[in-house]
């Protein structure tokens, strides 16, 4: 019987929306030109070109901050997985704290031989059974992580179809993500260039079709 108990929750809900769209809809941007070797074989030799010859691009970005805020679908699964987050971590505390009294009143008795040889024998095999009830709480919480980074992955998944779709009748070249993290690779942005709320507004309209329709 392991005489040490100790019970600590430490649930992390972590939702963080990192995506970079990166939506190349022009010919490949690197070339090559081929230059006869004195063997008569080919090799192949990057051009590099001057910035005036650099075709230029349409470039357009999303902030992501707001997305992370303002989409609808991501407001309802994290407030459906906080709310099983919060169910877990009350169940947990309460049937650990729980234990931990029942335990140290077990210990009392023992060390007085209060209790016969059998009667400890089934104390200890009913704090160790709710012991295992706690587990399967931790087992759950981690089954929770999963099911928010499989939404997660779904979310950014769709954001990215629609883009392209989007992207059908604008004909960018480039669709950046754009975030204030510190993290973010896009240093700045020129605002008149932000398609965010076109966007925040079509994904909200999708999803709030495909809601309707369950």
């Amino acid at each position: 019987m392991n005489k040490n108990f100790s019970v600590i929750l430490n649930v992390v809900l972590a939702i963080a929306v990192a995506v970079l769209y990166y939506l190349h809809f022009s010919s490949p941007s690197a070339a090559t030109a081929e230059v006869e070797g004195s063997d008569s074989t080919k090799a192949a030799k990057p051009i590099i070109l001057d910035p005036k010859d650099i075709k230029a691009s349409k470039i357009v970005y999303v902030n992501l901050d707001i997305l992370n805020e303002k989409y609808e679908y991501l407001q309802d699964v994290s407030a459906s997985a906080k709310a099983e987050q919060r169910s877990l971590e009350s169940q947990y505390q309460t049937k650990a704290q729980k234990l931990q009294d029942d335990y140290v009143a077990y210990q009392t008795k023992a060390q007085q031989g209060l209790l016969s040889e059998n009667q400890a024998k089934g104390e200890e095999e009913a704090l160790m059974k709710r012991k295992e009830e706690l587990d399967q709480l931790e087992l759950k919480n981690q089954a929770l992580m999963e099911k928010i980074q499989a939404k997660t992955d779904e979310m950014n998944e769709n954001m990215k179809a629609y883009i392209k779709d989007y992207n059908k009748n604008t004909g960018y070249d480039y669709v950046f993500g754009y975030s204030n993290s510190p993290l973010s690779q896009i240093l700045m942005v020129d605002d008149s260039l932000d398609i965010t709320q076109e966007i925040l507004d079509g994904l909200n309209a999708q999803y709030r079709e495909k809601k309707g329709k369950k």
